[in-house]
């Protein structure tokens, strides 16, 4: 396992722990999740700009890398001086703001081509593309959770785009090992499917959309074949015994950190509407906003109360009733 795969799984752990701490109403617990999720998209923006690096070095595809490298590297920096601007002198510069949407679209567009150039080529070199739209997915969390703006476009974005590169590198892995081990490549193209399944109960939960339960339930089938799989623990594979630890090695994608963070946070929201599990703890709405937002069918009530209650605070405000 790769020293930034463990370190995502500290920075996953923290967030759980942050959850708990929610759940004891702390609320540093939720500055502790958002933290974890900006460092989380810092973590893979790394991993693109360390293979570009490489790639200028060895003189693959020189040229575009150091577009690519360029823009990478500019992205931040433009988002930084936005900030700078705004505590300086109270508002953001609406044309650098401009320059960053233009420069994400391009970076965004950048990276689909080569990777689809690459894909037809037959070239494994989708790397970047993954990274980028991981990096994509939890910028979306990190907004989303902040209450900024834009975090449900860049969910539903990154996942689209997601789907497909899982899709077909689960049957590219499932083509490549399967005669070495038909079993073990079995269960794991099983669990690997589970997850994209999950990927989209994620998309259709976080956005409200109807059907989530049902193609969780489908999920499940997957998740619980794949579990039955896994009793097993030991499996051959190129002639040899290896245990289903081992045999995770041969993905060469991220997909099961996807798993096991997308497995847990949409069992945790299943168990909120179904008033198993505790809702998450905030003072910034009243409690039934919260109450209906964890509900499938309620979440009209959750917007209507959210509306009311900042048109409210709004209206209070511009009267100095409160400051």
């Amino acid at each position: 396992m790769k020293s930034i795969t463990r370190f995502r799984i500290v920075l996953f752990a923290l967030m759980i722990f942050g959850a708990f701490a929610n759940f004891a109403l702390n609320e540093w617990g939720d500055t502790l999740i958002v933290l974890c999720e900006g460092i989380m998209v810092i973590s893979f923006m790394f991993e693109i700009i360390k293979t570009l690096f490489l790639r200028i070095k060895n003189k693959f595809r020189k040229k575009t890398s150091i577009v690519m490298f360029s823009a990478f590297i500019l992205l931040p920096i433009l988002i930084l001086c936005v900030f700078l601007f705004a505590f300086l002198f109270g508002k953001a510069l609406y044309i650098l703001l401009f320059i960053i949407i233009g420069l994400f679209l391009f970076i965004t567009a950048f990276v689909i081509i080569e990777a689809l150039v690459d894909f037809f080529k037959k070239v494994e070199n989708q790397f970047i593309y993954e990274n980028y739209f991981l990096a994509l997915f939890f910028l979306a969390l990190f907004f989303r959770n902040s209450a900024a703006p834009g975090a449900g476009p860049m969910l539903v974005g990154s996942i689209v785009f997601l789907v497909p590169y899982f899709s077909t590198t689960t049957i590219k892995f499932f083509k490549g090992n399967y005669k070495d081990g038909k079993q073990l490549t079995l269960v794991l193209t099983i669990g690997s499917l589970a997850t994209i399944l999950l990927g989209f109960v994620f998309m259709f939960k976080t956005m409200h959309w109807p059907y989530a339960t049902m193609i969780f339930n489908i999920s499940i089938v997957f998740i619980a074949v794949m579990i039955a799989g896994v009793i097993k623990w030991k499996y051959v594979y190129q002639e040899k015994k290896v245990n289903i630890l081992q045999g995770l090695r041969l993905f060469k994608t991220n997909i099961i950190f996807i798993f096991f963070m997308l497995f847990i946070f949409i069992s945790y929201r299943l168990f909120t509407t179904i008033g198993i599990a505790p809702g998450f703890y905030s003072s910034e709405y009243p409690e039934n906003f919260y109450k209906y937002n964890n509900s499938t069918n309620e979440w009209e009530k959750a917007e209507e109360i959210r509306n009311v209650y900042d048109e409210f605070i709004h209206k209070a405000g511009e009267n100095e009733f409160i400051k």
